[in-house]
């Protein structure tokens, strides 16, 4: 691993740049971030068709849709955390190393589970039945899958003093509450033009290869999840991309970095 050789230049960024910048990474990354993005989103959305399979009924585009849109709206944010953690886990590897392995991204995944289920599953779903609850989850505790996935806290105290994941959250996040829901919202107005955008291209397509232009069951059955997914994907690149803009900014992380690897540096020359 070269710290002071990270493929992403480590440094404070408007959140209009971090934007910018993930798209820049997903082109590049495209491959792997597109296998990373189907590994976590091809089961969530069978699962998510299983589960609402009873709301596309016959009279599914008179009456349902909105019923099965809501629906499918809140399973996808409950799932968000879980279905990007491999998109999480790839790219803190790929920030320092040219060539992640699979077979430990896998295995740093399975190590961080039983936190993802507790903070992440099971937290996420007390908060989201109470939709004016949302805001600690999804803003003030924006970058928990980031602590969770990346830093590898104990969930519990071994000795006095030691750093937990929740202890940690609090540190990263206290005295940016704010700025945090000030991003979130500026997110959720982006993602919501670009989910529009995105699911009328998808129609558009369908209507000129099949010349179909109603609005059929698939439209909202595979269509509107795909492009839900689409956007939560990309969110994923700007929320990982983000976690690293707010250790700069609060920690000075890019000067840890060069003091680490110069360490290193002068670790392996006395050896």
């Amino acid at each position: 691993m070269q710290l002071d050789e990270n493929r992403i230049a480590i440094r404070q960024r408007t959140y209009l740049d971090v934007m910018d910048l993930a798209l820049r990474v997903i082109r590049v990354y495209a491959g792997p971030l597109s296998l990373a993005f189907m590994v976590g989103v091809v089961p969530a959305m069978l699962l998510n068709a299983w589960l609402l399979a009873d709301y596309a009924d016959v009279d599914f585009i008179e009456s349902g849709f909105l019923r099965y849109m809501g629906w499918m709206v809140l399973l996808v944010l409950w799932e968000t955390p879980l279905v990007t953690a491999p998109i999480t886990l790839y790219l803190g590897h790929a920030l320092f190393s040219e060539h992640p392995r699979p077979a430990e991204i896998a295995r740093e995944f399975l190590c961080s589970l039983p936190q993802m289920l507790w903070y992440q599953v099971i937290g996420r779903a007390l908060f989201v039945p109470l939709v004016i609850t949302w805001f600690f989850p999804l803003a003030a505790w924006a970058y928990l899958s980031e602590v969770i996935l990346l830093e590898r806290n104990p969930m519990h105290t071994r000795h006095q003093g030691q750093m937990t994941t929740a202890r940690r959250r609090q540190a990263l996040h206290a005295g940016y509450v704010g700025d945090l829901f000030a991003r979130w919202l500026g997110s959720v107005a982006v993602g919501s033009l670009l989910f529009a955008s995105l699911w009328l291209s998808i129609w558009l397509t369908g209507g000129m290869l099949l010349n179909e232009w109603e609005w059929t069951g698939a439209t909202f059955t595979l269509a509107f999840p795909l492009a839900f997914w689409i956007v939560v994907g990309y969110f994923a690149v700007v929320r990982f991309l983000g976690y690293l803009d707010l250790r700069i900014r609060r920690e000075g992380w890019e000067v840890e970095l060069i003091m680490r690897a110069e360490r290193a540096r002068l670790m392996r020359q006395s050896t």
